[in-house]
């Protein structure tokens, strides 16, 4: 992974941590930044209210040319699909998110 990737990742995960967004929450081992688990708390007034999503989130040496992986973990073994833009597997589909 280019020295670039990792300081880029880094700096965004630092904006995240020290942003006022109490529903966002993520971290990852210092030893490693492409690897990161993210929690997600559903906003008021939506079905996914109360709701807790984790997701496991891997980057690439490619970032941020290429979208990292994301995987929502919150899928009851496959079984829970919460978005049609996340499959059953939990594979989140980021080409049509933007």
């Amino acid at each position: 992974m280019s020295t670039h990737s990792v300081i880029r990742i880094a700096k965004e995960l630092a904006d995240i941590q020290r942003g006022s967004d109490l529903s966002l929450a993520v971290a990852c081992r210092d030893i490693d930044v492409r690897s990161v688990k993210a929690i997600i708390i559903g906003p008021p007034d939506t079905p996914y209210e109360f709701g807790f999503f984790d997701f496991s989130i891997k980057f690439g040496k490619e970032y941020p040319a290429k979208a990292p992986s994301v995987i929502a973990t919150t899928t009851n073994g496959g079984r829970c699909r919460f978005n049609p833009n996340i499959y059953a597997q939990g594979k989140v589909c980021l080409s049509i998110l933007g």
